[in-house]
């Protein structure tokens, strides 16, 4: 029961790093790839809700109280958090007092305060206040070692984050979401992790913390081989069992773990977590769909809109006009051209991956993979990609496979009720989807088990 609680708690981090990962996506999609439309979707990003809330020395860590239930705090790009161990997830701001924050009534809502924590003996301890009970609770330690490794010419660097014991411990490698992300983003999935037994190697995407050490926005090839470096550094960790180093991937990350998988023999399961066998130009066009029905466009336009918008990408992706140069002076006379513009840059991440496809890595992996996905996701069409997972491992022959689709969850696990892209009802999100945090820890430790 204890282990459950731990698990729900700790996942929180991770998840709320998730909903952070959806507006990265969002922004970098469409600022990359469709001109005019990219500063109308950032635009919102910025202007929706108030979700960067907070950047000062909010607590953060997992709490355990004397009732057996946790609370979880996330920083992530100025952005604090508290999350509870029923899944509820509240956005976090100082209050009146020194060394005491209080917490809304949603992610970024503050309609009504629900509770304060203050923070105690350095960080300790915290003291939670609501209106029905107040109670101390005490900060959980895991072990947590920063690291250097390499990947050829490409300098990295990351946290092992370790169980209590002396191990040795399986071990997951967590691999990122699309746009610079920091190790920080995946540190509430490690938390989960570590609290069951499990190590977890966290790392900054190449280029973000060493701007000299490569291009964040690097081929999945490059993305993949710098997993595998991280693999090959935890296989001489004395506190890691190097039969049992797995991987994990998010969203982009759904693209990389595949091919990590086939390019070494190093990790022996996989999680892919909202990704997509389609290519990016594919999986943008999707979301780009579904914010023109969001916001109430015909269907005969949002079809124009899709193919209008499938001959900038090969602009994008490969220099060739002549599909686009033949299609533009009709899209500028239609109603929706104001809403995707001519704008064409190229940019080096669509030029190395816009065309990518993860079906023949998916087709080379042995080891066990667990694929999940939320029913409700906006930036990753479910249905499709499920489907064409299954397809592509029953005729692989890996029968290791487990697949979860989670009603009315969202891209980051969020439960909604209402299905809109994420940032556009953040003051409406308050927790997580029930069973998720479960399926991730219970499958893993099936597979890591001796």
């Amino acid at each position: 029961m204890k282990k459950a609680r731990v698990v729900r708690s700790a996942i929180k981090i991770f998840a709320s790093g998730l909903l952070y990962l959806c507006f990265i996506t969002l922004v970098f999609a469409f600022s990359a790839g469709d001109g005019n439309i990219g500063m109308k979707m950032t635009g919102i990003v910025a202007s929706s809700a108030d979700f960067y809330l907070f950047a000062g020395e909010a607590p953060s860590g997992v709490y355990k109280f004397n009732d057996g239930s946790y609370v979880t705090f996330a920083r992530m790009q100025g952005g604090s958090f508290i999350i509870f161990s029923d899944g509820n997830i509240r956005g976090l701001r100082p209050a009146s007092v020194p060394n005491t924050f209080e917490y809304g009534n949603a992610i970024a809502g503050f309609d009504k305060i629900e509770g304060r924590v203050q923070v105690e003996k350095k960080g300790a301890e915290i003291l939670l206040k609501t209106e029905r009970e107040e109670k101390t609770g005490a900060k959980m330690k895991f072990k947590e070692q920063d690291k250097e490794f390499r990947n050829g010419d490409i300098r990295l660097a990351g946290t092992l984050i370790l169980p209590e014991g002396k191990g040795p411990f399986p071990c997951i490698v967590m691999t990122h979401g699309s746009g610079p992300e920091k190790r920080e983003e995946s540190r509430g999935l490690a938390y989960l992790f570590a609290g069951n037994g499990i190590a977890a190697f966290i790392y900054d995407k190449r280029g973000i913390e060493m701007p000299d050490e490569g291009n964040w926005k690097a081929s999945f090839a490059d993305y993949a081989d710098d997993a595998i470096a991280a693999g090959r550094l935890m296989e001489k960790q004395k506190t890691i069992d190097n039969k049992l180093i797995g991987i994990f991937g998010h969203s982009q990350g759904g693209w990389v773990v595949p091919l990590a998988a086939t390019r070494s023999t190093l990790f022996s399961y996989a999680i892919i977590s909202a990704g997509n066998v389609v290519t990016p130009v594919e999986q943008h066009l999707y979301n780009g769909s579904c914010r023109f029905r969001q916001f109430g466009m015909k269907e005969q336009f949002i079809k124009e809109v899709y193919e209008f918008r499938l001959t900038k990408y090969e602009v994008i992706v490969t220099g060739n006009r002549a599909n686009f140069e033949a299609a533009l002076p009709v899209a500028k006379e239609k109603p929706w051209f104001q809403r995707t513009g001519d704008g064409v840059g190229r940019d080096s991440f669509w030029i190395l991956n816009g065309y990518y496809s993860s079906d023949t890595a998916l087709s080379a992996m042995k080891c066990p993979v667990l694929v999940i996905a939320g029913e409700l996701d906006k930036y990753t069409d479910t249905k499709r990609n499920m489907a064409l997972f299954q397809q592509i491992f029953e005729k692989s022959g890996n029968k290791n496979v487990t697949y979860k689709i989670f009603p009315s969850a969202n891209h980051a696990y969020l439960e909604t009720a209402t299905g809109k892209l994420d940032e556009t009802e953040i003051t409406e999100l308050k927790r997580f989807v029930p069973g998720y945090f479960d399926i991730l820890t219970s499958w893993t430790k099936k597979v890591t088990s001796k």
